[in-house]
């Protein structure tokens, strides 16, 4: 494993001062709701979006584990291909930017 992070989201309030960090060949979501921080390596992620708010329509609520304030803001949806928890939503700074530097990373991208 890679010790030295792409990208780090810096902590805010809707992220409830959580840190998501992305590293060559993995994601780091430090999750104080469930008391560890969730790793997902890049080979697992299945899908990577940007959500809406719940206030921004349908599509803003999201089925899965939410480990911040995402339906509240802009938000990120992983979905991966195993594990316990196969959908993950959360709020980092920049969700755009997360999920292309995400995107860049993983394989079969360009």
């Amino acid at each position: 494993m890679n010790d030295t992070p792409i990208y780090i989201s810096k902590r805010t309030g809707k992220g409830l001062w959580q840190e998501y960090r992305i590293y060559p060949d993995r994601l780091e979501l430090q999750a104080w709701v469930l008391f560890h921080t969730v790793v997902i390596p890049v080979r697992e992620i299945r899908s990577i979006e940007v959500r809406p708010s719940f206030f921004g329509g349908r599509k803003g609520f999201t089925w899965g584990v939410k480990i911040d304030n995402c339906d509240l803001c802009r938000h990120v949806l992983i979905q991966r291909t195993s594990g316990f928890f196969k959908r993950i939503a959360f709020s980092p700074d920049d969700p755009e930017k997360f999920v292309a530097v995400c995107q860049s990373i993983m394989p079969g991208t360009v």
